[in-house]
């Protein structure tokens, strides 16, 4: 994948300048984190929409015009595979989301669409790193793995803080085996079907984004929470 970073919105100069956005959301998530553990978990958590809205537009501002098409489509493919999960247990297990990732069309926020974009880019962004084409070879299959298990490594960690904000519940409290396996054929297929360079340009704010809310989550997961 051939990293971009200025484009879609313009963002271009000093004010564009990667550094500067990344570490603003790097200062949001800190902040974020800081509210749940010493001033009022439920009242920052209620801010999850604005913070995807915010990260999304940063990541999307370093991307390229060309792939808005294919940001929409996989947002819209990922958010239909959502609703068919919530309306029939399949893929996933049986779950139903709250309301903390926003409005709901069918069962589910059209926001999950978002999320699921969005760690994408940033996982095939470290793929195409650790897997670069060769002059010899293609590493296109492999790529889409990587980026297939760091997505489920994602979840792992999203998982339980999901749960305990009420971003989603599990039947029973329990979280399904195939959930994880159907991340990693969902995000696999996504991953290879996007693998040329110029049919999905990733960037490094997708890619930084990533660690970011992996931190983020870690961070939710070990600390304790103000009520």
């Amino acid at each position: 994948m051939t990293p971009v970073e200025h484009g879609a919105f313009g963002i271009r100069g000093a004010a564009g300048s990667l550094p500067l956005w990344m570490g603003l959301l790097t200062v949001v998530h800190a902040v974020g984190l800081a509210g749940v553990v010493f001033l009022d978990a439920q009242r920052i958590l209620d801010l999850t929409v604005v913070n995807l809205l915010i990260t999304s537009f940063v990541v999307l501002g370093f991307g390229h015009t060309d792939d808005a098409w294919r940001w929409a489509l996989t947002a819209y493919l990922t958010y239909a595979v959502e609703v068919v999960g919530v309306q029939t247990g399949f893929p996933f297990g049986e779950y139903a989301y709250g309301t903390r990732l926003g409005p709901h069309l069918y069962d589910t926020p059209p926001m999950i669409g978002v999320l699921w974009l969005m760690t994408l880019m940033g996982s095939m962004y470290w793929a195409g790193r650790w897997a670069p084409d060769r002059e010899d070879r293609n590493q296109g299959v492999l790529r889409a793995a990587i980026a297939a298990t760091l997505m489920v490594a994602f979840d792992i960690v999203l998982e339980p803080v999901a749960i305990r904000t009420e971003f989603w519940n599990w039947a029973d409290d329990t979280i399904p085996y195939r959930n994880y396996a159907s991340w990693w054929v969902i995000a696999f297929a996504l991953a290879w079907t996007w693998r040329k360079a110029h049919t999905f340009r990733t960037n490094r704010a997708a890619g930084l984004l990533l660690i970011i809310q992996t931190a983020f989550f870690i961070g939710l997961s070990l600390l304790p929470w103000k009520s």
